[in-house]
């Protein structure tokens, strides 16, 4: 009697422990089915006819396996099957959460509005003196010009925070520098991007005599660039700019890549319209006639205007990318097949690519977006490889593959792209690509005009193209029709 009370009390507790074991295990299922469904909700991540699958799978068959598992008089082998289901469910649906979540939480993070763009200023000197610290120069003259430049007091008031200097006013770069190789004055105050500038066309080497003694940036409160559509439904253009540096993507800086990408989900058509970085144009901001690329220096919303000004148009959204967003990007895509109009071998890294489609991997990529001087037609040229560049990672972005890769692309990312699409824009995209399948027709244009060599903002002369009235025209038009909301 006392063996069986002692088996029985056994039996009791194990039947206790195995409740128990039935009760976290349906606890930990519910917990996890809770979590994915309510990120799957909040960010409408699944469309509608995915998400009845959805929650058959991940909802209904769960909850009737947790109260199988928890009824009585069942079969204990049954039990045992169903419980390894569930645990397997569980890990699963664990990772996927915290997968969804990191996902979000990073859409959320780089399509928020930074509020601020900042600019790079630089304090020269000339490399013969003996200043090797911006303290050398305490109580010094420091030159500097206002131009184009609305920045420049800002900057005054964050170097004298730093250290006290004498300003002196001066009406323009070349005044600059000739004060500076008099030393009429100890430094020279100029923003980063149009010393480079400067540089970049020096033929003479002119600029070599000086040597930046200190650098710092200035914050300046960004403005809005934003016209909200359905992107789903109703067509739009988004602003593609690819800045000339691997430095901060939210720094004002020149403007080497300007296309316009026109969406139309009617008829899911794409057209990019590509303007060349020297594009003669009537700055938004100041109404100077200057080259496009330095509009970038003034901040992408004169940048956005300036188009929108040239075109005739309204650009809804942006997207700024920096070299390295190309390079990791392109990386993380496994690669991408371009093709090539022509047979060239790019003059940086000496990489060849042959006439037809060349699968490129990250730095091959950034090479043939940025190759111009191989061509006849230099910069034209560049400006065809940049959009197809954009339809090929386009082309790989919507296949099957990258499902696997969706993390690394995200990541890849991080800290070199910036865009004013919400994260429920683009959730809203993928959607509607997951649930329509549409195939997407691609078709380009590129603005032309004539060459010249004429003085810029840079007060420097240097290479430019005049626009063709009949090709800004005929781009105008391609972008109406485009976006034509009456065509189906």
């Amino acid at each position: 009697m006392i063996i069986k009370r002692i088996r029985g009390s056994k039996v009791t507790k194990l039947k206790r422990k195995k409740k128990i074991l039935y009760l976290i295990i349906g606890f930990l299922l519910f917990v996890s089915i809770l979590l994915n469904t309510y990120l799957i909700l909040k960010y409408k991540v699944l469309p509608m006819k995915y998400l009845y699958v959805y929650i058959l799978i991940v909802v209904i068959i769960p909850f009737l396996m947790i109260l199988y598992t928890l009824l009585k008089k069942r079969k204990s082998k049954i039990k045992g099957i169903i419980l390894a289901i569930e645990i397997i469910y569980i890990i699963v649906l664990f990772l996927v959460f915290f997968y969804l979540n990191s996902t979000f939480n990073f859409l959320d993070n780089f399509t928020k509005d930074l509020g601020y763009e900042t600019k790079q200023y630089n304090v020269l000197v000339l490399k013969d003196n003996a200043y090797k610290d911006i303290k050398d120069i305490k109580d010094k003259k420091l030159g500097y010009t206002k131009g184009l430049d609305t920045s420049v007091d800002e900057a005054l008031k964050e170097l004298n925070k730093k250290i006290q200097l004498e300003e002196d006013e001066l009406e323009g770069y070349g005044e600059g520098f000739k004060n500076l190789d008099d030393k009429n004055i100890d430094a020279f105050l100029i923003t980063n991007s149009y010393y480079e500038t400067l540089i970049e066309n020096d033929e003479n080497d002119s600029y070599e005599k000086y040597t930046i003694l200190y650098k710092f940036f200035v914050k300046e409160k960004s403005k809005q660039v934003i016209k909200e559509v359905d992107v789903t439904s109703e067509p739009f253009n988004v602003y593609i700019t690819g800045i000339d540096t691997y430095g901060a993507i939210n720094e004002k800086t020149r403007s080497d890549v300007n296309i316009v990408m026109s969406v139309n989900p009617q008829t899911n058509k794409i057209l990019l319209i590509n303007i060349p970085r020297d594009y003669y144009v009537e700055l938004s901001d100041s109404g100077v006639k200057d080259k496009l690329t330095h509009a970038g220096v003034h901040g992408i919303d004169v940048s956005v205007k300036t188009i929108e000004n040239l075109l005739d148009t309204e650009i809804n959204y942006y997207v700024k990318v920096n070299y390295n967003a190309l390079i990791k990007l392109v990386d993380a895509l496994g690669g991408v097949d371009v093709e090539s109009e022509y047979d060239f071998t790019s003059g940086a890294l000496y990489i060849h690519y042959n006439k037809g489609l060349n699968h490129v991997d990250g730095k091959s990529a950034l090479e043939f977006v940025r190759t111009r001087k191989a061509f006849l037609q230099g910069d034209r040229v560049r400006g065809e490889n940049q959009q197809r560049m954009i339809q090929a990672i386009f082309k790989k972005a919507i296949s099957p593959s990258i499902l696997i890769k969706y993390d690394n692309v995200l990541k890849s990312l991080e800290g070199n792209f910036l865009t004013n699409f919400s994260t429920n824009n683009i959730i809203s995209l993928i959607n509607m690509q997951l649930d329509k399948m549409p195939s997407w027709e691609f078709n380009t244009y590129s603005l032309n005009g004539g060459d010249d060599y004429i003085y810029t903002s840079s007060e420097q002369k240097m290479y430019v193209m005049i626009p063709n009235s009949e090709s800004v025209k005929k781009g105008t038009e391609l972008l109406k029709n485009n976006i034509d909301k009456s065509v189906k």
